[in-house]
């Protein structure tokens, strides 16, 4: 049976791919809609059209690539795989890291709110997966030899 934190983060990168999932998607049709908008006044390979294009296809594969990445890590940690704990340690130093900066915009209640919540979850997650009892969970069985 899986502890109830384990299935926590797991919905949490099960969650997070499905998000990452439609902003790539958004990204590649707005970029493209943009593209088209944008086109007719601007001339040349990177006029409004290419230029909207090429920043949403880039854009959406940068959030598909994520989002490949976290639906592995919340399908490594549900299979109680350790490789699937390290992965969704270094994915929640990363987002740590990344959320910090946003820290500064306290002043703005949701980009404020929004990044000490991210900021939390994350120190939660890598807390909880370098629990002892934790850590103990994700590593193989050792199967003692038969005595002669």
């Amino acid at each position: 049976m899986r502890p109830t934190g384990v299935v926590l983060i797991a919905i949490y990168h099960f969650l997070s791919a499905a998000f990452l999932l439609l902003c790539a998607i958004a990204l590649m049709v707005g970029g493209s809609v943009l593209g088209a908008m944008f086109g007719s006044a601007m001339h040349g390979p990177w006029g409004g059209a290419g230029l909207g294009m090429a920043i949403g296809m880039i854009g959406g594969i940068f959030c598909l690539l994520f989002a490949v990445v976290a639906l592995l890590a919340g399908f490594g940690i549900w299979k109680m795989q350790e490789w699937g704990r390290i992965l969704c340690l270094v994915l929640a130093v990363i987002s740590a890291l990344f959320s910090l900066p946003g820290l500064m915009f306290m002043h703005h209640i949701f980009f404020g709110g929004f990044g000490i919540l991210r900021l939390a979850i994350n120190v939660l997650i890598i807390w909880y997966l370098l629990q002892p009892q934790v850590v103990a969970l994700f590593r193989p069985a050792v199967v003692a030899a038969p005595r002669p």
